[in-house]
């Protein structure tokens, strides 16, 4: 509130007569030379009567300053309600007389604030603090469950039913922004997607932020499934909208970056729930909306899914769902926190032995899991829409990795990179893989990207297209497990192919099995004739490297010539050790015939310590 002004020679008696004319007055400031100097009321009644009632008599004249010793505390408008408070705090000493500090503002003006107010409103905030989200203003968690509590009080006298919507969104691909642009870009889109919600919302809604990138809306009345589908279609156009946000760079220099993100809703109804189990309810409600967003995620995100009872068949109630849920949550976080690796495994030229590339392969180790096998992980990521951030996380480590590797025999090694269906299925795919190539510098014509037979087939005219823009660009494309699908030799002709993979169970039994070696054969003269080239995946022995020798395959790759190494220059190293076994795999070819064995060469590995999982 304004001060009231009092020059620096008023006399006591003419404070005094101030008081006596507004009692509502509880102090003045007075203007001294070294600044504003504040009489509080209480204090110079006291003051100015005195212990034995003469303090008029004896102090009427003296000027108003003479009596003060007591400094006065004055703060800056800018001052928040927490260092007013602390600064009070510090101040105040037994016995001091002020009730009040002095404030400045901008014009130079004085104002007074009580110290009483000072703490009511601070305890205001921290209460309003307890409840509400400080980045988006937003209620929190705890705010939506107080809701519903009240809700309940509300309706339980009548036993009324409770009828609400639930939508759990949480965005897309938040974490490349953070990553990319810096965590204050990232505070910039959430605030900028809080409004957007509210304002979609209707004024009786409860919009809420459950933390991170997480968001709610609870419906206080009902909705039909199509109202609530609508609503969720909006809210999922609401993320998909782009965003503006300001970014300063190293220098100094503030420019704007548009962001776009996307968001999965999913949508769980209470079916006219008691309140007698409202809270019950809510958090039954979170965990259906919770697995419907999960399900939005899984068909590709950027979309909405209702919750149905099917989704949860079984769902909660079995030990092994549970630590499936633990490990999702586990790998979402390794995800974004950069906490997976990516190995290396050498591709080798037959029959010279050099090594020509490398497959870049994602490995888990979690501190409570420990190693979690690629093909426990892999699965689980694309099932949960999680392949896409691991997809792309896996994409961009293997090109920055190779781009490090310019000079000698590494200059024309390729990098091969597995792509999910779920990856392959998303429109900006194409996108996805050129960013990676030019964030890292890595030429095109070095990126190997590797499909299997079920990607290609979900969708083969978008599949197609996508993969001849590819190849266009100068990627190469490679067909991976080929042999486990369909098998179509339309499907070698018809995709844009550079290279077709054997899967590693029909060459573990390329020795052994007259048929698969017939199968073998078939393949690899069929991809000749169409000018493809052939590799072949998982040899383990000196046997099947001399089979595939004879039988004309071009590459080859398996814990025989090298397993998945951390480190992409050691996976380069394993050449010295290819080089021996070169002169035994040109003898093989000469004298192997299609079921022939050969000479003997040990193997890098013994078989018990081979593994077959694979990565993305």
């Amino acid at each position: 509130m304004p001060a009231v002004l009092v020059p620096g020679e008023v006399t006591a008696a003419e404070v005094d007569e101030l008081f006596r004319r507004d009692q509502g007055l509880h102090c003045v400031v007075v203007q001294s030379l070294d600044g504003p100097v504040l009489v509080d009321r209480s204090w110079f009644e006291a003051a100015i009567t005195g212990r034995l009632g003469y303090g008029r008599l004896l102090h009427a004249r003296k000027p108003i300053l003479a009596m003060i010793a007591e400094d006065t505390l004055v703060l800056d408008h800018h001052t928040t309600v927490e260092e007013a408070a602390a600064a009070v705090i510090s101040r105040r000493v037994p016995g001091a007389s002020a009730n009040a500090v002095v404030v400045t503002w901008p014009d130079e003006s004085l104002g007074v604030a009580h110290v009483s107010a000072i703490f009511e409103r601070l305890a205001r905030q921290y209460a309003y603090q307890s409840w509400h989200d400080p980045l988006t203003g937003l209620p929190n968690r705890r705010y939506l469950m107080e809701q519903i509590r009240v809700v309940g009080q509300a309706h339980a006298s009548g036993q009324q039913a409770w009828h609400a919507v639930l939508f759990y969104l949480d965005l897309d691909r938040f974490k490349d922004v953070n990553d990319q642009l810096g965590h204050g870009a990232g505070d910039q889109v959430l605030a900028e997607f809080a409004r957007r919600i509210t304002a979609a919302s209707r004024h009786d809604d409860v919009v809420v932020r459950l933390g991170g990138d997480e968001f709610a809306i609870l419906t206080a009345t009902p909705l039909t499934v199509t109202q609530s589908e609508a609503f969720a279609a909006r809210l999922v156009l609401e993320a998909a909208a782009p965003f503006v946000v300001e970014v300063t760079d190293s220098f100094g220099v503030c420019a704007e970056k548009v962001v776009t993100i996307g968001a999965s809703v999913g949508v769980a109804h209470t079916g006219g729930t008691l309140p007698a189990v409202l809270v019950t309810s809510l958090d039954v409600l979170l965990k259906q909306a919770d697995i419907a967003m999960y399900r939005a995620k899984e068909h590709g995100r950027g979309r909405a899914e209702q919750y149905r009872p099917e989704m949860r068949t079984g769902l909660e109630a079995t030990e092994t769902t549970q630590a499936r849920r633990h490990m999702e949550r586990a790998l979402r976080t390794a995800i974004e926190n950069g906490a997976l690796a990516v190995h290396y495994q050498p591709v080798v030229e037959l029959p010279s032995g050099r090594i020509t590339g490398v497959e870049a392969l994602a490995r888990w180790n979690d501190p409570v899991l420990g190693n979690v096998p690629p093909d426990q992980f892999i699965p689980l990521a694309e099932t949960t829409g999680l392949i896409l951030d691991l997809g792309e996380w896996v994409l961009r480590a293997a090109c920055h990795q190779a781009a490090r590797h310019t000079s000698g025999v590494q200059r024309d090694l390729t990098v091969s990179v597995n792509v999910s269906p779920v990856q392959l299925a998303q429109p900006g795919f194409v996108d996805v893989v050129m960013g990676a190539l030019a964030d890292s510098g890595l030429p095109a014509r070095r990126l190997c990207v590797e499909v299997t037979e079920t990607a290609a087939i979900s969708n083969l005219a978008e599949t197609t297209a996508r993969l001849c823009e590819l190849r266009r660009r100068g990627v190469q494309i490679a067909l991976d497990d080929f042999g486990t699908g369909h098998s179509s030799l339309t499907m070698l002709r018809g995709l844009p192919l550079s290279i077709v993979k054997i899967d590693r169970s029909f060459v573990a039994k390329v020795t052994r099995s007259a048929q698969d070696a017939v199968l073998v054969r078939l393949v690899i003269e069929t991809a000749h004739t169409l000018g493809l080239r052939v590799c072949a995946e998982g040899i383990e022995d000196a046997e099947q490297a001399q089979q595939l020798v004879a039988m004309g395959c071009d590459l080859a790759q398996g814990w025989y010539f090298g397993m998945p190494e951390p480190a992409f220059e050691r996976s380069s190293a394993t050449t010295m050790a290819v080089s021996r076994v070169r002169g035994a795999l040109v003898r093989g070819r000469s004298s192997v015939g299609p079921l022939a064995t050969g000479g003997e060469i040990s193997p890098n590995r013994s078989r018990a310590a081979r593994s077959t999982s694979r990565g993305t």
